[in-house]
């Protein structure tokens, strides 16, 4: 963790994570992102994770103009969403997202 973060506490934050690590992967036509995070807060579950999957969405203008019309035309975009697993816990980042990667195979077997 670095200096700055270290000394999470005295900034006053009642958690701190340091992402130590970033993979993305394919389960079929899906895409995730899974992040391995770092917590010295709790030394009893030094390594967790964090996932998230690629969504492609269309973004429609909110409001219209006074023509009736839209300024702008609605939009294709990707987003992350976050995706929930189960609760990953590990002494080593590669222990925990070993963890992270069987339980995002169980849930993409089941489907």
């Amino acid at each position: 963790m670095s200096d700055a973060l270290s000394r999470w506490q005295d900034y006053g934050l009642t958690e701190a994570y340091e992402v130590v690590r970033t993979v993305e992967v394919v389960v079929g036509e899906r895409r995730y992102r899974i992040e391995v995070l770092k917590g010295d807060w709790n030394p009893a579950t030094p390594f967790t994770t964090r996932c998230y999957v690629r969504e492609d969405v269309t973004v429609q203008p909110t409001y219209p103009q006074a023509s009736g019309g839209f300024a702008r035309t609605p939009r294709s975009s990707q987003l992350w969403l976050g995706y929930d697993l189960p609760w990953t816990a590990c002494d080593s980042g590669d222990g925990a997202l070993a963890q992270a990667l069987g339980f995002l195979e169980e849930r993409a077997t089941k489907k």
